[in-house]
């Protein structure tokens, strides 16, 4: 049996999924890690909860792949209609209501439970007003018979209900008065920008090979790559996005840069660079070789043997490497 498209409400360029189920199909059937932004329930302040944000990159994957269904909501981004305030009125009143019932039964059943205690700490009082009422010392007070059932009922009858202030208010994790008929069939639009194009093919073609794909910017990059599951391994590449032309524009001590941030952190740096008139980009890598007493430099790029060592005060060899870094017939990605 093929399962139902996963949805997503679109919200600007990026998209919203509100549901457990749908979550977990993303990680285990997709790779798509997301991001959770919104609260948990239990400790809202600690971890994070629903929705999951989709990136527009993880978007283009999914719709290729067939996976999701986007849509547009609205009301959502509109004021709420006088229908939806009553609606949301009522459901608010029903619920301090129930929450009164609740909280009477469970003080009555505390009553039953201590009914015991309850009728001897009676007779005690009793006994205390009567000595102070007596006339002859020499006489002992007569205690008058309590009926058990009706001192546990004139407690319950003391029982006060819980007063607004202390009404238990839901969390929704999705809008509980929203049908179908709400729903508008959204598209999304493809890059026009050469970076958010670099980012869209070097994500497609990283996600393609196999690996998990997650948000970089914590680590001073577009993406952060897993071998596998982020639950179980570490990032081993970032990936730093660049339009066309950019890296003949770099200067060398921008390299380096980048190479000591993959050194600090124990990855990769993958440069992705688009391609000049092809909807296709070349990866490099840039590493740090600590294995000289004098800092090297290496670039490669996926390309056999096709590597360069460039020394901190060599600018003529880098530049030239760049030069050869823009022939497409040696560097594109297969």
């Amino acid at each position: 049996m093929i399962p139902d498209k996963i949805e997503v409400q679109l919200s600007g360029r990026t998209g919203l999924v509100w549901s457990h189920e749908s979550v977990v199909r993303l990680r285990r059937d997709h790779r798509i890690l997301g991001g959770l932004v919104g609260s948990g329930a239990r400790f809202p302040r600690e971890e994070p909860g629903l929705p999951l944000l989709l990136s527009q990159q993880e978007m283009h994957v999914l719709l290729k792949e067939d996976a999701i269904r986007l849509v547009f909501i609205p009301r959502l981004v509109l004021p709420p209609s006088q229908e939806i305030k009553e609606k949301a009125d009522k459901y608010d009143e029903d619920s301090y209501q129930q929450q009164i019932q609740v909280f009477k039964k469970e003080k009555e059943a505390n009553i039953r439970s201590f009914a015991d205690r309850i009728l001897e700490g009676k007779k005690k009082k009793m006994m205390k007003k009567l000595k102070k009422q007596k006339v002859d010392d020499s006489e002992d007070p007569e205690i008058p018979e309590l009926d058990r059932d009706a001192v546990i009922e004139e407690e319950i009858a003391k029982i006060q209900p819980i007063t607004k202030d202390h009404q238990i208010l839901q969390i929704f994790t999705k809008d509980p008065w929203l049908e179908d008929s709400d729903k508008i069939e959204a598209k999304l639009s493809q890059p026009t920008d050469p970076l958010d194009k670099c980012r869209l093919l070097a994500f497609k073609a990283l996600w393609e090979k196999g690996y998990f794909i997650g948000e970089g910017s914590k680590f001073g990059g577009d993406y952060l790559v897993y071998l596998g599951d982020p639950l179980k391994f570490h990032a081993s590449y970032i990936v730093i996005c660049q339009g066309i032309d950019s890296l003949e524009k770099e200067r060398p001590q921008d390299l380096v840069a980048k190479s000591r941030l993959g050194s600090q952190v124990n990855k990769t740096v993958l440069v992705a660079q688009l391609m000049k008139n092809k909807d296709e980009v070349t990866f490099t890598s840039v590493r740090r070789n600590h294995a000289k007493r004098q800092v090297k430099y290496f670039l490669t790029t996926e390309e056999e043997n096709n590597e360069e060592e460039y020394h901190e005060d060599d600018d003529t060899k880098m530049n030239e490497y760049k030069q050869e870094l823009h022939d497409p017939d040696e560097n594109q990605i297969k």
